[in-house]
């Protein structure tokens, strides 16, 4: 092939060459034809296909979307064919086989496929459901609407005490805290203090899925993980939260196991509630009176 400019030699290299994908003006490096002589740069029409897939993918780098590589990676990693793949998503097999060749899906899409393939980015979501959400009031939250902001000055309050102290908490205790101060409220006041659900676990009652609920907290920057048992908090306790008889409660309950939070564990498992529900299952407060 030669040069249209000077008539010399065109050979096939690596080359930055520019173009323009959905409005956005961008430069790949990409295979295209160079004159030896006077530098002219232009495309073969074998290279057409590859640079327009390279040109979308840039375009996709800069909006923070997959790339076709990454989507056929997440395809592959799921074991699933084109067609399989289109039907996981409930989309058409043909837009599977547009992004792969290098059409940039939507933001709504990229989202879809993050979402449908990716455990973190999923949980992520659900944690932002259910922090946002709530949930209803009913026997397994003790009657209350569950409210994220109280559980978490619940948890503050515990941490704070425990620093205090300079004594190492973690999960497990915070757990059994949390547990025991929407227990004690509900057997005084016929409601808990947070609305949390808890399940019946080996090691006692439990925040049900307290793992992505601390791992939540975690991310929004209210309280730090050293280790598997010890929890720091990063954010001040606010007492405005509560009411003066839900902040005698939290006393109450650091009173009682601060000395011994080893003990906690061994007294959760005499609750009547825990021993008379399932392995797994969430907890009845009724089962408290």
């Amino acid at each position: 092939m030669n040069c249209y400019k000077c008539g010399a030699e065109m050979r096939s290299q690596r080359a930055r060459v520019p173009g323009e994908y959905a409005g956005e003006k961008l430069v790949v490096d990409t295979e295209a034809m160079v004159c030896s002589e006077c530098g002219y740069t232009t495309l073969h029409a074998s290279q057409i296909d590859p640079f327009t897939t390279e040109l979308a993918d840039a375009y996709r780098v800069k909006q923070g979307l997959l790339t076709s590589a990454q989507i056929r990676i997440i395809r592959n990693r799921l074991s699933m064919t084109q067609e399989a793949f289109a039907k996981y998503l409930n989309v058409g097999v043909a837009s599977v086989k547009r992004w792969e060749l290098g059409k940039a899906q939507d933001k709504s899409s990229d989202e879809l496929i993050r979402l449908k393939s990716n455990l973190a980015r999923a949980e992520q979501n659900v944690a932002v459901i259910k922090f946002n959400q709530g949930g209803e009031a009913d026997e397994f939250s003790g009657g209350r609407g569950f409210s994220v902001i109280k559980l978490g000055q619940v948890t503050l309050f515990f941490l704070h005490k425990a620093a205090e102290r300079r004594a190492a908490i973690g999960p497990l205790h915070i757990n059994k805290l949390c547990w025991y101060a929407d227990a004690e409220n509900y057997r005084h006041r016929g409601v808990s203090i947070t609305g949390a659900r808890y399940a019946r676990l080996p090691w006692g009652p439990a925040i049900d899925d307290y793992r992505m609920v601390f791992r939540e907290w975690q991310r929004r920057g209210i309280i730090a993980a050293h280790g598997v048992d010890k929890l720091e908090p990063l954010q001040p306790f606010q007492p405005d939260a509560f009411q003066p008889e839900e902040l005698e409660i939290l006393e109450n309950v650091w009173n009682r196991f601060k000395g011994g939070l080893r003990q906690i564990v061994a007294d959760s498992h005499k609750e009547k509630a825990w021993r008379q529900t399932g392995h797994a299952e969430l907890i009845s407060f009724r089962l408290l009176k």
